[in-house]
């Protein structure tokens, strides 16, 4: 099975050489209506102007994974003044994030191309590597563990459907991924369980919970829509976050029904990219339908006569959750996995999600059992949900308050994860 998973690996090495500048393009174009990469996009394939001698690297993708990481980072940051810390992202909404954090460095990610890591590599020189959540890519690994450089996954998971995708070729897995990995610091014990199953062995895992329940929101930007929303009597508000492919569609018609007995009923529209902004705008406008937007050229305004707000600014979740009395959150009603209901629980609001949650599988079911959050199959039940809801203000506010419960007895993962982080780093941090 080695000689297997050596020949698939050179064979992957050839195509993702290929392939990678026209990755680069494809992603540039993909986030065209996102910040641009500009001069940055080569850093993709791992040219940058950044030399250092040794560092830390902390990969964390794109923007949900930058916000949950950022408070560990910060921390971390603050525990090793003396070194270096390179986070990279991948996306250009998860770039403005992580450039919030003092004190690190930031880099585009390159792209699983051997050469564009190695180059990259060469660049920034890590002794650690922590990779958030599943980042598992077999030219990264590869090449990091050649250089013996140490490999840790943090906050991390496996769902069942992942897992099962590994076991099919357990043997290719095991060689490419598994024994690859120094350390994996688990969210559950499913999750735990199911990286054993893969191959990785129990000596190299731990669990911390979830980083997601250590938020630190920007609660000046809730309580300012607050404000705003309790000045202009905005008392019937739904929230559609973090929404994907057609959904904008599918909630705006909802929407529209509801209005016929919610008059008074209005609609924010927060898509998780840009393109979805302009997904609502298109279907808005086809209907002959007025709304409103916030965009990046007035955060410091906001108009909201129209029944329907449309949110195209980067990192104001809080200042949309501040203009909700329910949400619902997106992802969930495409098979994309669903996006971090703990955000809107941190803020005590009642959710929604549709039945595509398993990428927070564990704290939507929680969420749902106590009747925090309810689960709507497809948009018909959306739209009984909404109306129940909106009949009940009584249900409302406690569904919130369990949500604030859930969010606040999960805390504690930031805490956890870097003792031990601090404890691997003490036994296995070469001699400069």
């Amino acid at each position: 099975m080695k000689f297997i998973a050596y020949i698939f690996l050179i064979f992957y090495k050839i195509i993702t050489f290929l392939i990678a500048p026209l990755g680069m393009l494809f992603l540039i174009y993909k986030k065209r209506h996102d910040s641009p990469y500009g001069k940055r996009k080569f850093e993709l394939l791992g040219y940058s102007k950044v030399n250092l001698n040794y560092c830390i690297w902390f990969h964390t993708v794109s923007v949900g994974e930058v916000i949950a990481a950022r408070p560990l980072i910060k921390e971390f940051r603050e525990l090793y003044k003396n070194i270096d810390i390179v986070v990279t992202t991948t996306t250009t909404t998860g770039a403005f994030e992580a450039q919030k954090i003092d004190g690190i460095i930031h880099m585009y990610a390159p792209l699983d191309s051997a050469l564009a890591i190695n180059r990259f590599l060469k660049k920034i020189k890590p002794i650690f590597l922590y990779i958030m959540e599943t980042e598992l890519w077999p030219n990264m690994l590869d090449c990091v563990y050649k250089k013996h450089i140490p490999i840790c996954v943090f906050n991390a998971r496996m769902p069942e459907k992942t897992c099962l995708k590994y076991e099919r070729f357990k043997g290719i897995s095991k060689n490419l991924i598994a024994k690859k990995l120094s350390l994996v610091i688990c969210q559950t014990k499913d999750d735990a369980e199911r990286f054993m199953r893969i191959g990785v062995s129990e000596d190299k895992i731990k669990v911390a919970n979830s980083l997601k329940y250590d938020l630190k929101l920007n609660e000046d930007k809730f309580a300012k829509a607050r404000s705003f929303k309790q000045s202009t009597n905005l008392n019937m508000v739904i929230g559609a976050i973090s929404t994907h492919d057609n959904e904008e569609e599918m909630l705006i018609e909802n929407f529209f029904l509801l209005r016929e007995d919610f008059p008074n009923l209005k609609l924010v529209i927060l898509p998780r990219h840009k393109d979805g902004a302009l997904r609502a705008i298109k279907f808005l406008e086809e209907l002959k339908q007025p709304y409103s937007l916030r965009d990046d050229k007035d955060t410091d305004f906001i108009s909201f006569n129209s029944p329907i707000l449309i949110g195209a600014t980067i990192g104001e979740i809080e200042f949309y959750l501040g203009l909700c009395d329910i949400v619902f959150m997106g992802g969930s009603l495409v098979d994309v996995g669903g996006h971090n209901p703990l955000e809107p629980a941190y803020f005590a609001l009642p959710m929604i999600t549709g039945p595509y949650y398993y990428n927070f599988k564990e704290q939507f079911e929680e969420l749902i059992d106590v009747r925090a959050c309810f689960l709507a199959n497809d948009p018909r039940r959306l739209y009984t949900l909404v109306d129940q809801i909106l009949n009940d203000k009584d249900l409302c506010q406690k569904a919130g308050m369990q949500a604030l419960d859930i969010q606040q007895k999960g805390r504690g993962a930031i805490k956890t994860t870097l003792q031990i982080f601090n404890d691997y780093m003490k036994q296995n941090t070469p001699k400069q």
